[in-house]
């Protein structure tokens, strides 16, 4: 089994992961549920968080998840794009139940929702300290 098929067996539906941006050399760090759906990795946000404009400046990030006990953790790059597709938002807003608790519908102009597109993998499982690494 590849790393990048391993990420699948570690997460749950949605994790708390620690999502790392970067603008003007200032980087920044917050705790976000992690939605997986259909093989992909989705962000909900609201229009008028300090992560929106900074996503807009600079949509490459950092993701980390600790996995197992917290033993292990997942640390992927790649970049965010914002989802303005009707009908993803709607599957989105349908099958994360938080998200309703935010913004009663996908078409909510403040409910924001981001595409997680990783293009790189660290992956230390829970128990050991080597770290495997891949581009995907």
């Amino acid at each position: 089994m590849s790393i990048a098929q391993d990420v699948y067996s570690y997460l749950g539906d949605m994790p708390i992961s620690y999502l790392a941006t970067s603008v003007d050399d200032q980087p920044y760090v917050r705790a976000m549920m992690l939605i997986k759906y259909n093989d992909r990795f989705y962000y909900a946000t609201d229009a008028t968080d300090g992560k929106v404009p900074q996503i807009k400046s600079n949509p490459k990030v950092e993701v980390c998840v600790l996995i197992g006990e917290g033993d292990g953790a997942l640390r992927m790059r790649g970049v965010l794009e914002f989802v303005t597709n009707e009908e993803t938002r709607a599957e989105i807003h349908g099958c994360a139940g938080f998200i309703q608790g935010f913004w009663s519908n996908p078409q909510d102009p403040a409910f924001v929702l981001m595409e997680f597109k990783p293009n790189y993998l660290e992956l230390m499982r829970p128990g050991s300290t080597n770290i495997e690494r891949t581009e995907i």
